[in-house]
């Protein structure tokens, strides 16, 4: 009995020790800031308001980081884009609109991004699919219809006006051509 009671308490100690361990290492990583630093990319001088759009259904490789990250972490808003949860805790005002760019803007899917359009317009996108360079410019920013974001939806539930036109430039929050493209990076602070 006394050999139990004495494992009970060595493995209460273990649990108290471990946990003790948690709490200094929360307390010293919530003691250092998280950062977001903004990257900003040149954009083409072109009129890249036409926005083109793909279904999150024609990434079939189930072996894809595309793939794989879509189905980890998307949903479908009411306007059937693909979107993933945005950062508010770091500042991310908005949810993530699951987007494809030319291999120029990044390559790595899950880079995360602030877009502005010549409207005002400010949205944010995550990169779940990437443009084959062999249908985009020279230098890899933008397709033969001058556009440089495709954005990721649901065309079973895509906004009417988007799917007759083509173009997600007709819903007003992502209207205009893009006049700037930052890529967002967090980090923490070092002293």
């Amino acid at each position: 009995m006394d050999v139990k009671m004495n494992n009970s308490e060595k493995r209460i100690k273990r649990a108290i020790a471990t946990a003790i361990s948690a709490v200094v290492i929360a307390t010293q990583i919530a003691a250092s800031a998280m950062i977001v630093t903004y990257t900003e990319f040149g954009v083409p001088d072109i009129n890249s308001s036409f926005k083109t759009w793909m279904d999150y259904r024609t990434i079939t490789n189930c072996e894809s980081a595309q793939y794989k990250f879509i189905h980890t972490w998307d949903w479908c808003d009411g306007e059937g884009f693909m979107r993933a949860n945005g950062e508010r805790d770091l500042g991310i005002p908005e949810d993530y609109y699951m987007i494809a760019l030319g291999s120029y803007y990044g390559t790595e899917i899950g880079t995360k991004y602030r877009i502005t359009t010549d409207t005002g317009n400010v949205f944010y996108g995550v990169l779940c699919d990437q443009k084959d360079d062999g249908d985009t410019d020279p230098t890899n920013r933008y397709a033969y219809n001058d556009d440089v974001v495709e954005f990721i939806v649901d065309t079973s539930c895509l906004n009417p006006s988007v799917r007759i036109m083509g173009s997600a430039n007709v819903y007003m929050p992502l209207n205009g051509s893009i006049a700037k493209i930052e890529r967002i990076d967090f980090g923490w602070e070092t002293e």
